[in-house]
Formats: structure tokens, C-alpha cells, sequence
């Protein structure tokens, strides 16, 4: 009677759960009575006692299952493509015209572009299997040129806060080796520029 009373209700996986449930749960009562050697007790008081429990197991699972069909649940959102999510926002960057593209990491995408070329010329920076140089120099230029902080960084890239910090140190390290390539020693001579000019001689003499 009740494993059929069961099956009624097993519409949904909760439904399923509960009987088998209450099937095993019955042959474990009838075991336990066998285990006690009730045999001075009148069959109808262990059948009385039987039904019982049967029907309070099978209330409880009615009840458990009518709050289950009742609950709340909320949409899960889809997948989303975060490679996808991540080039398509780079490309906007760069494809909208130099103006969004100064306003978004301060340089025109031409200029962007030559930085990568010299940092990786001078072996100063290297694209990664996850991460392309191009992100990495535009990910430091935001956050240079627009004060962002990490952790909005790593919402706009799908990325962790540990990797947009280890990439920016990358790039800053990088950055900071071009010295050698773009400071050079002043001469000995001053240039005649500076020389025959009262407004910059002698204040910027050598």
C-alpha cells in the first residue's frame, strides 16, 4: 500500500528519493520487530503499529515533497563565452576610433600597437597560453591611465584579482627596462639649440 501511494508522487527526482525511502524504510521496521522477538504480541498491535508508522512516513514525504514543487527557484543565468566576452571588449577598444581608444588607455591604437612591437623585440614581454601581450599592455594601461583598481579590472577581463596584479607587475617591470633603450647619455657639447637661445642657456646647459 504504501510503496503504491509512493509512486503517485514520484514525479520529480525528490518525489523518486522518497520512495525509495519509504519502501526500505518499511522492511527496516519490519526487521527491527523481527529482531525484538515480539512473539507474545497480538499480530493486529504489530500490524496496528506497522500502519502507523507507514502512514507517518508517507505524511512526512507528502509534506516534503509539496514544499519542494512550492519552492522558489531562480534561473540559472547562461554560460557565458568569457574568451569571447574578453576579445570582443579589446576589439571595441581599438576598432571604435582613436578618440574612445585615447579615452579607454590613453594612446591611439597605432601607438599601443609599436609599444607591444618594442617590448617584444627587447624580449621584455612575452604573450602567455592564456593571456596575449596585447591584453597584458592594455590591461596596465587602464589601470595606469584610468586609476582602475583590480578587482573592476578582473569583472571586465573574466579574470582573477591574482592574475590582473601578477600581469600588471609583468608589464611594469617590462616598462621600466625600456630606459636603457630610450634614455640616452647627454653629450658633452651643448646643443647649438639651447646655446644660442637666452631662454634655455645657460639653464639647461650640460
Amino acid at each position: 500500500m504504501s510503496a503504491s501511494f509512493s509512486v503517485i508522487y514520484c514525479i520529480d527526482c525528490g518525489s523518486i528519493l522518497y520512495a525509495f525511502f519509504n519502501i526500505y524504510f518499511l522492511k527496516f521496521l519490519g526487521f527491527v520487530i523481527r529482531k525484538l522477538h515480539f512473539h507474545d504480541m497480538d499480530s493486529k498491535i504489530i500490524h496496528a503499529a506497522c500502519m502507523r508508522a507507514a502512514v507517518t512516513v508517507i505524511a512526512t514525504g507528502v509534506a516534503i515533497i509539496e514544499q519542494e514543487r512550492n519552492r522558489i527557484y531562480i534561473p540559472r543565468e547562461p554560460r557565458i563565452n568569457a574568451i569571447a566576452q574578453r576579445e570582443f571588449y579589446i576589439d571595441s577598444i581599438l576598432n571604435r576610433g582613436d578618440r574612445h581608444c585615447v579615452e579607454q588607455i590613453r594612446m591611439k591604437p597605432v601607438v599601443l600597437y609599436r609599444l607591444c612591437d618594442v617590448l617584444t623585440s627587447h624580449d621584455l614581454l612575452r604573450s602567455t597560453q592564456n593571456v596575449s601581450i596585447r591584453e597584458q599592455v592594455i590591461v596596465f594601461l587602464q589601470i595606469v591611465g584610468q586609476n582602475q583598481r583590480f578587482r573592476v579590472i578582473s569583472g571586465i577581463y573574466y579574470r582573477s584579482v591574482e592574475t590582473i596584479h601578477r600581469y600588471f607587475r609583468i608589464v611594469l617591470k617590462a616598462v621600466l627596462k625600456l630606459y636603457k633603450h630610450l634614455i640616452k647619455n647627454p653629450e658633452d657639447t651643448v646643443p647649438a639649440e639651447i646655446m644660442n637661445n637666452r631662454r634655455f642657456y645657460p639653464y639647461f646647459k650640460v
